[in-house]
């Protein structure tokens, strides 16, 4: 209960603030008029010092000729800063006259920035990069580093694609680069990650395969990072050639330094929580509901009557509420302690780490466990030797979601007449509730509880090398890499009988193993010269490398399981399956670097790779990669070098091409397809699995970038702005071949797949903003804002013939978005609708003709109530030939601000994300609302459908035997727009006076709140739904999606 503030409360408080204004007042009574020059090491002025007096508000700032007056106490200390030198501190006394020389912070200005094979200060960079660091994701409750990034880098759209513990994450540098993958490279301490890996499907259980794709990421633990560096030009990402088109993340883990040995552990806790549930019938609506379509239904000729069940709806209670049988209290925890420390010779780092989360629907969790290990030795002046060990495992129980026979959709339009369970405490069947089919006769809390579903993971990298100093400016590394992932996946899925009905709640009973074992190591010699010689500055790098990446997996299957043993052995060779693949893939690489910069304001950049490798064909093995960039730093010139309120200026400028060579994996080649089931009359046999093509090359990405740096005020605010342009061309695609060519690939008793080719363009073309204001910098308070903006256009120019992907709804397989030349990749397709039909005169003057799949007034056609689709072909028909964009899952704008504000010993932060623009294909409203299958459970809203008693309403009439009212439209697709309160976290570092006699040497506890509120005008769950497993061509498809949880947690990080 809050606590009103009375009369009595008022006066006290003005008296005490009252006091400490008098007392402060009288503290300053003797006052000094200080005057002086502050210059730099050079002896040159510096104007736009920002001087303060310790522990008040008084200031004032250096002219431009580093001259400046200030009225202060005798007792005061004058305080002079000033972005990219040391502060210093100066007691007033009974001077008059304080001259000041300010030293260079050489860790500021030398702040290094990874860019690939080496780094640069950041003051040489001429590329766009962008970076986070430690303080900016450090104790966020998410268990990979690519969602604690989201919202904090300008130029990468981060989105959840739902909230799976462990789930999969989308991210997009700049826009989407192909129709094939679109994660970019990973690069932790220089080893190159493998890629998204998928679990078993549901596909292999009956039913839609839902999201299991598990992010590279998650196997890393967030807390050992030290740094995140994204490439997001050719300037930048040529340096690694056929594989940087889609960005570069470049991630540095935590490393030893030399003193004291410091043990530092980290801890939080947490539950998790539904944001919103969806409105839908309780069972006394749905009574309601059941009771009124019977008149209609009869009037079709059906001898439907009222269930004696629903007589009297008035009498029922709610029911079953399905939602909230699935949806649980989540939970969620995190413990690191780490050691590090060591000699000036030795240093170490070693972490260990265990996260666990249990997910807010039934059957759905994450736990890893992870140690890294980390040793520098200087074994000589002249060499430097380390180790690098990362070593992860990860466990994955998914509830498979997003399919309209999956755990959430069911939940969602099962009727809330069936019941969980009997009272005998057997799972019951959801059909034939009063001897009626109520819909799907799946149980979702069966489903998500008896089956089975995991992916655990076993993952270890890491990284030896040597570094040979020799002559003065020379440093020759050798380093060997290596990433090891073991996948042991599963699926299970019992028969679940009811003894009592003899229903059968799940079945068949069936096991599913996936084991898999992906192998990489890199081999890499590079050189590099990094001098200073007067006004000049080079730094130049050249190597070679040559990786291998040897791929194994084998997939099997069995059916009716002996006493559900879940065991293959245990089932039937009468319908097993088989399956399998085996690839190697070699890069062999050469490539150069150099920068060149001319007194610290002008810069020169070039890069060149050349890539060979076996994905690709004699004729097209090798590919050469190449970039330039320039920088000028206008600051430095001295038209405004005296102008105070600019203090660095810079401009930016590159141009750069690269590859991409997602999916191209030995399509240069015939594959050989070795089935064991008989082919042919003789038995078993091998046939080609697909067309090899030799001419297949990589795709080519260009891109040309324009940015401009500037810091003004003395810090105040820092401005990064950038504008691109992003070409490709020749993407990977598969031919679309003509049926008599003999290759289609739907052809069952012919597999072959068509030869995959290059062809086709897209473009994309936008702006990033990074925005760095320091608001409030007085004495124990000071407040920063960082805002970021991203916004791109995607078009695809021409979609070389691409195939155009198929949903599925219940098996069956429909076209939701399309991709023609034009529009963005993606796009929503389907009917344009305009309103209801209201009028007999508005069916008269629709009058069309009743032909195959063609819309007719009459029986089985279109009645008063019904949607009216647009004829936006012009031929008087509705038909195919109307389908068109609906809408773009790309949205116009993204965008993050993070607030943070520091008091004494609390720190509060609080970041806001957004997207705007977007469109969602809600799914689940079309079951919801879909208006044709009278069993199933409705939207609240339905309840204000169209009648002849109620004609105005907006939602069609109900329409058991004809299906148009649920076509495909824009009736399904929504504002994706949001704004949310991503975080919000409190802090408080406990004074170093508390813990003298602790074995602490600094602690601090906190409490934070994830996904706090959102904002949108979007219906389902959640507004932020990401790409179906990554695919662009499903992207914002809402059909059961498992939404992002609210979190909060407590926690603290204590060293000693």
């Amino acid at each position: 209960m809050k606590r009103k503030l009375l009369p009595g409360n008022v006066i006290r408080l003005s008296w005490l603030l009252a006091s400490f204004f008098l007392l402060g007042q009288l503290a300053y009574a003797q006052t000094n008029t200080v005057s002086g020059v502050v210059k730099d090491a050079g002896g040159q002025s510096m104007p736009g010092v920002n001087i303060l007096i310790k522990g008040t508000t008084i200031g004032t700032v250096t002219n431009a000729d580093g001259e400046y007056t200030i009225d202060g106490p005798q007792s005061g200390v004058l305080q002079f800063s000033f972005i990219g030198y040391k502060q210093q501190e100066v007691a007033i006394a009974n001077q008059t006259v304080i001259n000041v020389v300010l030293e260079e912070d050489i860790s500021t200005l030398n702040e290094v920035v990874v860019i690939g094979y080496g780094s640069v200060k950041k003051t040489d960079v001429t590329s766009s990069i962008s970076s986070v660091s430690e303080k900016d994701i450090k104790n966020l409750p998410v268990a990979g580093i690519d969602q604690a990034i989201q919202g904090k880098l300008a130029g990468v759209t981060v989105t959840s694609n739902g909230g799976q513990p462990g789930g999969g994450i989308s991210i997009n540098v700049r826009g989407i680069t192909s129709v094939n993958g679109n994660q970019p490279l990973y690069v932790v301490d220089g080893v190159i990650l493998n890629g998204s890996r998928s679990s078993i499907s549901q596909d292999q259980l009956g039913g839609m395969a839902g999201q299991n794709v598990q992010s590279p990421l998650a196997a890393i633990n967030p807390n050992d990072i030290e740094s995140i560096d994204i490439l997001k030009d050719a300037s930048a990402q040529a340096i690694y050639g056929a594989r940087g088109a889609n960005g570069v993340v470049l991630i540095k883990t935590k490393s030893g330094k030399a003193g004291e040995p410091k043990i530092t552990y980290d801890v939080y806790y947490g539950v998790q929580d539904l944001r919103k549930k969806l409105s839908l019938m309780d069972l006394k609506q749905y009574a309601g509901y059941q009771n009124s379509l019977v008149p209609e239904i009869r009037a079709a000729g059906s001898t439907l009557d009222t269930l004696a069940e629903f007589k009297n709806p008035s009498l029922l209670g709610r029911g079953t509420d399905w939602q909230d049988e699935i949806f649980q209290q989540g939970s969620i925890q995190n413990h690191q302690l780490s050691f590090s420390g060591g000699k000036d010779k030795t240093t170490y780092y070693t972490s260990f780490n265990y996260y666990k989360n249990e997910g807010i629907v039934i059957g759905s969790d994450f736990e890893r466990f992870n140690i890294k290990l980390g040793i520098d030795q200087q074994v000589k002046p002249w060499l430097k030797t380390g180790i690098n060990l990362n070593v992860s495992k990860s466990n994955q129980k998914i509830t498979l979601t997003d399919g309209s026979d999956a755990v959430i959709s069911l939940a969602v339009y099962n009727s809330p007449a069936a019941p969980v369970r009997g009272l005998d405490g057997q799972f019951a069947s959801v059909s034939n509730i009063g001897g009626s089919n109520f819909g799907n006769p799946n149980n979702p809390v069966a489903m998500a509880t008896m089956r089975n579903v995991k992916a655990i993971q076993y993952k270890a990298f890491g990284a030896l090398y040597a570094d040979i100093n020799f002559l003065k400016s020379f440093t020759f590394r050798n380093e060997i890499n290596y990433d090891f992932n073991l996948g042991q996946n599963s699926a299970f899925q019992p028969l679940v009988q009811n003894t009592a009905t003899g229903a059968t709640i799940l079945s068949p009973s069936k096991l599913v193993e996936d084991r898999t074992t992906a192998l990489f190591w890199a081999l890499k010699n590079y050189l590099t010269f990094d001098k200073t010689f007067g006004k000049h500055y080079v730094n130049a790098v050249v190597g070679h490398e040559s990786t291998l990446s040897n791929f194994d997996q084998i997939t099997t299957s069995r059916q009716n399981l002996t006493n559900n043993l879940q065991s293959i052995n245990a089932g039937s060779a009468t319908n097993q399956t088989i399956s399998g693949g085996k690839y190697l893939t070699a890069y062999e690489s050469y490539f150069a670097r150099a920068l060149y910069s001319f007194n610290s304001k002008y810069s020169l950049s070039g890069s060149i790779r050349r890539d060979g490798s076996s994905s690709f064909g004699p004729n097209k093995k090798w590919g050469v990669f190449s970039a330039v960039s320039a920088g000028w730093t206008l600051s430095e010139e001295e038209f405004i070098k005296n102008i105070p309120a600019i203090n660095h200026l810079k401009l930016r400028a590159g141009i750069g091409s690269v590859g991409n060579s997602n999916t191209a994996n030995q399509n240069n080649a015939y594959a050989t397809n070795v089935s064991l089931v008989a082919i042919s009359p003789f038995g078993n046999g091998a046939q080609n699995f697909n067309v090899g093509n030799p001419n297949l090359q990589w795709e080519s990405v260009v891109t040309k970038n324009v940015g401009i740096d500037a810091t003004v005020l003395s810090g105040i605010i820092d401005l990064s702005v950038d504008v691109y342009q992003k070409v490709s061309t020749k993407m990977l695609v598969q031919a679309k071949l003509p049926v008599y060519s003999g290759l289609n690939s739907g052809n069952t008793y012919n597999p072959v797949q068509p030869p995959v080719t290059n062809a086709g363009k897209m473009t994309n073309t936008g702006i990033d903003i990074s925005l760095t204001t320091n608001n409030i910098t007085k004495g124990n308070l000071t407040w920063k804002t960082n805002f970021i903006f991203t916004h791109y256009k995607n078009v695809l120019n021409d979609n070389g013939g691409v195939p155009q992907p198929a949903y599925r709804e219940y098996g069956n397989a429909i076209q939701v978005t399309n991709s023609p030349s034009g529009q963005a990749v993606g796009s929503f397709y389907g009917l344009k609708t305009d309103g209801l039909f209201r009028t007999q005169g508005e069916l008269d003057a629709f009058g069309l003709a009743n032909s195959n799949n063609q819309l007719a007034v009459g029986p089985q056609g279109i009645y008063l109530g019904d949607v009216r689709f647009k004829d936006v072909s012009g031929d008087g028909l509705i038909n195919s030939l109307d389908l068109t964009n609906i809408g773009s899952p790309i949205p116009k704008f993204t965008y993050g601000m993070t607030n943070t504000v520091n008091y004494k010993n609390f720190d509060l932060s609080i970041l806001i994300t957004g997207s705007y623009g977007a469109k969602i294909l809600n799914y689940t409203k079309r079951l919801t609302e879909g208006l044709y299958n009278s069993y199933l459970n409705q939207s609240t809203d339905v309840l204000n459908r169209y009648t002849a008693e109620n004609p105005d309403a907006s939602i069609p009439r109900y329409n058991q035997w004809n299906d148009n009212n649920r076509r495909l439209s824009d009736r399904y697709v929504e504002s994706g727009s949001y704004l949310r309160i991503q975080n919000v976290s409190l802090g408080y570092n406990i004074p170093g006076t508390l813990l003298n006699k602790t074995k602490f040497t600094s602690a601090r506890v906190y409490i934070s709140a994830q996904n706090l509120k959102t904002f949108t005008k979007y219906s389902g769950y959640d507004p932020e739904i990401g790409a179906y497993n990554n695919n662009v061509f499903n992207m914002n498809i809402d059909d059961g999606h498992y939404p992002n949880p609210r979190t909060f947690t407590i926690g603290g990080n204590f060293v000693f």
